[in-house]
């Protein structure tokens, strides 16, 4: 039985919108912004950016929306599952989907019931507000602050102090993009992901006293930036007025017009670290001095664990080897002798309205308040009495979430792709479940079970590809006119992004793309290599560097081959298609050969010429030659997609302007993969450094898999999914 509104509101932590009467005016006000916009009194583009901030997002779907709440630091009590419980059932399609922000995501929710949505999150202590848009999104940390052994200090106050002090701030609400931070008590890569965001906050005491190690400008997307050192140490009460700082810094000085440079990542990466820092510090100091920057931090009960029953008791003994191995894989030590924390499995972190019920009921018989939603999908319930612990997996496995392996191999990280999102290529989740089988077999084996696998569709990493043992992003190729759903492969990712025992960065490189079909025997094949070859004990992000891209590309080079479609027709359809998406349409040509365009021909030079730049840079070759090498790839891929405009042939210097007015002007290509190009068209050559060689190859390869997607899909307007005409 659903809880009526007032019911909900029984969680112990206060909302981090504020005052719920203000949050009432709030949602009216968006309610009338609603229907002014139905009325036509309101323009599309300035409604778009109003409801993101709200929260609602545009789906692929006409008509629908998905919306995303703010929970600060993952935070989730069994009071407001239920309200998620309701949200999903009676506004969306009973689906809640947890995401690598920490938050939750409800799909195919209408423009008018997304009022009654925020008046649902409100009820239940919850927002939507600035959890989409260009603001400061949902503060993350880890999801052990608090019971984390080894930690300097419990991180959850600040981080939700400063959840509520960025919420709405001023200098918040005219950014050029996104913002986000998160928190960590440990250098644990596990949990530590500073090295990812625009701003990374580590605990440390120095001298007695509490502060922060802070990084600044770190990010994935396209193209992962590394995060870099702000400050050694911040003390805690500079934490909240630093923040306000760099945010306004962003405000004032971050891209504004090309969306594709509007990241503080690229603020950093161009002003230079330490030009960044001054001026990050000289605004600091014209402050004048806010008692929010102290009170927000007090420290009290409200945000430690409530659990319902006294530290104590003994792990039970298994009952059988799947009891073992859950204990084993799930069940994690806390600092708090006395308690354990258990790490669920939510497999693609969807959960149904019943299992959203049932968690909520498990909690209260067996927990008590406490439960974390974590960056890889998974749920943590933390101070569990060890003897409780069984009677706990019993209850998640009547719900279908009592799987060992949570956040190890079988587990796989994954964004909605194409099934809703407009930038999807390809579908993760329908990937993930065909592999379930051979994945859960391959995770039998010890030195295997915690490998991470994480796919996105699209190169955008909201799945945070680049970060996996085993990283996949859709992408697409295109043969007789039947365009094949693909994946980018990328090995050499590191726990957190991180690189303090490697050279370079910690993030994944590609390596080769993969039809679909062939994802789940490439993985097979690297998971033997890694059994046969690796000494016990050594991480496979370092066994693939070690080996090294040529070897790795070598043994999976034959799963790269696509036939075409009259031979191999089961290849040209997605996972969970009962039918073909694409037509074959084309004919044969004089001489017995088979009509090739040219943009076909221009396509593959490109790879190659993307390829041997990749392969160069990866073993440390000639600068000036991976340098010629992508650009070179970038002049044909920009050549095939004139091909389609007719244009062949076209001098060197009409290449650019051309690729302009056709494609970039008229928005034809992602803004940000058309800025890689022109970038790197009008940079001085001579001035290139090692950091942005390495940008210019990865950006050079995702140019060329952008002009596969555009050629295949103006080429053949069958090509579309759902049979939707090309743009």
């Amino acid at each position: 039985m659903s809880l009526t509104p007032t019911e909900y509101k029984t969680a112990p932590r206060p909302s981090v919108a504020g005052d719920h009467d203000a949050v009432r005016v709030e949602v009216d006000d968006y309610a009338n912004t609603v229907q002014r916009f139905r009325d036509g009194r309101v323009s599309e583009h300035v409604f778009l950016e109003n409801r993101l901030r709200y929260g609602v997002y545009g789906q692929r779907q006409d008509g629908v929306h998905m919306m995303r709440s703010k929970l600060p630091l993952g935070l989730i009590s069994p009071e407001q599952m239920d309200a998620f419980a309701d949200i999903a059932e009676r506004y969306g399609n009973g689906v809640s989907h947890l995401t690598t922000r920490q938050d939750i995501q409800v799909h195919f929710i209408t423009l008018e019931t997304s009022v009654d949505v925020m008046r649902v999150l409100d009820a239940a202590d919850m927002t939507s507000r600035e959890a989409c848009g260009n603001v400061v999104r949902n503060v993350c940390a880890a999801p052990l602050a608090g019971v984390e052994r080894g930690e300097a200090f419990d991180v959850t106050p600040y981080g939700f102090a400063a959840a509520r002090f960025l919420l709405r701030i001023p200098d918040g609400q005219s950014l050029g993009r996104k913002f986000k931070m998160t928190l960590a008590g440990t250098e644990d890569r596990l949990h530590n992901l500073g090295q990812i965001h625009d701003v990374g906050l580590t605990a440390k005491i120095r001298d007695g006293q509490r502060g922060f190690h802070v990084v600044v400008g770190g990010g994935l997307g396209a193209v992962a930036h590394e995060a870099k050192v702000f400050a050694e140490f911040l003390p805690e009460a500079e934490l909240l007025p630093t923040l306000r700082a760099i945010v306004k810094i962003f405000a004032l000085h971050g891209e504004k017009q090309k969306r594709a440079r509007a990241r503080l990542k690229f603020l950093v990466a161009d002003w230079g670290l330490e030009k960044f820092r001054d001026v990050v510090l000289a605004e600091r100091a014209t402050f004048a001095p806010d008692p929010a920057w102290t009170e927000l931090l007090t420290v009290d009960d409200v945000y430690v664990d409530h659990p319902n029953f006294e530290p104590g008791g003994e792990t039970p003994a298994p009952r059988d080897a799947d009891d073992a191995r859950w204990l084993r894989t799930n069940v994690h030590a806390q600092k708090q002798d006395g308690y354990v924390a258990v790490q669920v499995r939510v497999p693609q972190g969807d959960l149904s309205p019943q299992q959203l019920r049932g968690l909520a009921t498990v909690l209260r018989e067996h927990v008590g308040d406490t439960t974390r939603i974590g960056p890889d999908q998974s749920l943590w319930i933390r101070s569990v009495r060890p003897d409780r612990l069984l009677a706990l997996r019993v209850g998640l496995t009547a719900l279908g979430l009592g799987s060992a392996q949570a956040g190890g191999l079988g587990d796989t990280v994954t964004c909605p792709g194409a099934d809703t999102c407009k930038l999807g290529i390809t579908t993760p989740r329908s990937l993930a479940k065909q592999m379930q089988a051979e994945l859960d077999e391959l995770a039998q084996h010890p030195r295997l079970e915690r490998l991470r696998i994480h796919v996105s569709g699209c190169p955008n990493a909201c799945a945070q590809h680049h970060i996996g043992d085993i990283g996949l992003f859709g992408a697409a190729r295109t043969i007789d006119g039947v365009t094949a759903p693909h994946f980018m492969l990328l090995l050499n990712g590191l726990l957190g992004g991180k690189s303090t025992d490697v050279s370079g960065d910690g993030f994944g490189t590609t390596v080769l793309k993969l039809p679909a079909h062939n994802v789940g025997k490439a993985v097979r094949r690297l998971t033997d290599a890694y059994l046969a070859d690796a000494p016990e004990g050594e991480p496979f992000g370092l066994f693939t560097r070690r080996v090294g891209r040529a070897k790795l590309k070598a043994m999976l080079e034959d799963l790269a081959d696509l036939p075409p479609p009259s031979v191999a027709p089961e290849l040209y359809v997605e996972f969970g298609k009962e039918r073909a998406a694409f037509k074959v349409v084309r004919g044969v040509g004089e001489c017995a050969g088979a009509v090739v365009l040219q943009g076909d021909l221009l396509l593959m030079d490109a790879d190659q010429l993307s390829d041997d730049a990749t392969a160069l840079f990866d073993v440390g070759g000639d600068k000036a030659t991976i340098q010629a090498k992508a650009l070179a790839a970038y002049d044909k891929a920009a050549r095939a997609l004139l091909s389609t405009q007719s244009l062949y042939d076209v001098p060197a210097d009409q290449v650019v302007p051309l690729f302009r007015a056709h494609f970039y002007d008229v928005g034809k290509i992602f803004e940000g993969v058309g800025h890689y190009y022109l970038a790197a068209m009008s940079e001085d050559p001579t001035s290139i450094t090692q950091d942005r060689l390495r940008r210019l190859v990865v950006e050079a390869g995702l140019f060329v898999e952008e002009a596969h997607s555009i050629v295949g899909r103006l080429t053949n307007p069958a090509n579309q999914p759902d049979g939707e005409a090309a743009e």
